[in-house]
């Protein structure tokens, strides 16, 4: 426990300001884990603040653990912003067991908080329990399927929670089925937030039967998925019964003339919907996307290796492998870690930093170090390009500015740019390790660009080998 002589005094001032406010804003003061101890000391006592952001504070899973401990016993505070910190998982945890008593919290922001599948099971199961919270912002995470189906099964018992924001986090067909499969039986949920992530024609089609039976959902968003002509007719005949949603967007998919008509046709019957399906993605940049994969996708498939395969037809299996040859496999494998931007409002300031594409380099499940094997830029814009240099930005664990330059595209298309940073000609990327950060500036004219994406290519290696 932080007692009062053992406060610094920044600890202090902070601990004076939880306690003399109603609203207090401390976006971007550098509060770190020190920092928010004292306000979360002061959280424990304090009967007056209903409302607090803590954004942009670099924030780690200790400073979120002392908070969570506050919010088991803080009676008063209904709003909590933590975005853009370093949470992770550890910070989720603790967050979830807060979650599990409290009896106040309404609107819990974690957006950017680097919360993986784990985090996203624990607080999932929380909201299972809770009673209180009706708006949660995960966006920009990486919780991935496993999280995705986790929050579908808490959906099913959940009577108090409107809002899921699950924008950017590599959700795939299989938690886009989970969760259309909650929503079916689900009557809290009015907005549901599912752009920029994998949902292909598969998950579309089956959040497309949501809702048909669902009576409570007001807004969709899908956009920036992966859903195609044949998803479209899905969502499409959806909308001709469904009768309380107001607004879906499909921008930023790969949506053709048969998709849109088939839309056309529906808002024709259901005139009480807005419909947003224009700027669709040019196809080939699918293509030029690598996979991405969370730490949970990673441990999976070592977890696989070392406890044998069993076959499709069941009757066979292949043999588990010895931990070291399954390191071995894993230090070799190329993973890719990825974060896309969206130009949703055109009148968005360049220096906005939810506009700035960056990935911090991960840690190697088995302890190895890690090794950067690619920087991957793609860029589409909304007319021809004429070849825009990427101004990338590469920072050390401590966020210091290690190299920064100037990239010319090495794939040009029409309205699609993409460059690809290898060692062998930039050798900072041989240089960064976990904790590292690769970001890429907002082009000058990005007010042009429709969509970005930025992805690490790397792989774990024994430095001892």
């Amino acid at each position: 426990m932080l007692s009062d002589q053992s406060m610094t005094e920044r600890q202090r001032v902070l601990y004076d300001q939880v306690n003399a406010s109603e609203s207090l804003d401390l976006n971007q003061e550098q509060i770190g884990d020190a920092g928010a101890r004292a306000i979360a000391e002061a959280l424990k006592v304090n009967k007056t603040l209903t409302s607090l952001n803590l954004g942009w504070n670099q924030i780690g899973s200790d400073g979120a653990q002392e908070i969570a401990e506050a919010l088991k016993v803080n009676t008063t505070l209904t709003k909590l912003y933590l975005e853009s910190n370093e949470i992770a998982n550890a910070g989720a945890l603790a967050i979830a067991e807060a979650l599990k008593v409290n009896r106040t919290l309404t609107e819990l922001y974690l957006r950017d908080t680097r919360i993986g599948g784990a985090g996203a099971q624990a607080i999932a199961e929380a909201l299972r329990v809770n009673t209180k919270l009706t708006l949660l912002d995960l966006e920009v995470n990486q919780i991935g399927d496993t999280g995705a189906q986790a929050f579908a099964e808490a959906l099913k018992v959940n009577t108090t929670l409107s809002w899921l924001l699950l924008w950017q986090n590599q959700i795939g067909d299989a938690g886009a089925l989970a969760i259309a499969e909650a929503l079916e039986g689900n009557t809290m949920l009015e907005y549901l937030f599912l752009e920029a992530n994998q949902i292909t024609d598969v998950g579309a089609q089956a959040i497309a039967e949501a809702p048909k039976v669902n009576t409570r959902l007001e807004i969709l968003y899908l956009e920036v998925n992966q859903i195609g002509d044949t998803g479209a007719q899905a969502i499409a005949d959806a909308l001709k019964v469904n009768t309380t949603l107001t607004s879906l967007t499909l921008q930023g998919n790969c949506i053709g003339n048969v998709g849109v008509q088939a839309i056309d046709e529906a808002r024709n019957v259901n005139d009480t919907i807005e419909v947003s399906i224009d700027g669709q993605m040019h196809p080939l940049s699918f293509s030029l996307l690598p996979r991405s994969a969370s730490a949970e996708d990673i441990q999976s498939v070592f977890r696989l290796l070392i406890s044998g395969l069993q076959l499709q037809d069941q009757s066979a299996s292949l043999p588990a492998l010895p931990i070291e040859i399954a390191e071995r496999i894993m230090d070799e494998a190329y993973y890719w870690q990825g974060v896309q931007h969206t130009n949703r409002d055109c009148d968005d300031e360049d220096d906005d930093p939810n506009r700035i594409l960056k990935v911090t380099v991960p840690r190697s499940i088995t302890g190895d170090s890690i090794r950067v094997k690619a920087i991957h830029v793609l860029r589409e814009r909304l007319g021809a390009t004429t070849s825009n240099v990427f101004e990338i930005i590469v920072r050390d664990e401590q966020g210091a500015v290690r190299y920064e330059y100037a990239a010319k595209p090495t794939f040009v298309d029409g309205t699609i740019e993409l460059v690809t940073s290898w060692p062998q000609s930039h050798s900072i990327v041989r240089q960064m390790r976990e904790g590292w950060e690769a970001s890429v500036r907002p082009s000058r004219l990005s007010k042009d660009v429709r969509f970005a994406w930025l992805y690490v290519g790397y792989c774990a290696f024994n430095e001892n080998q």
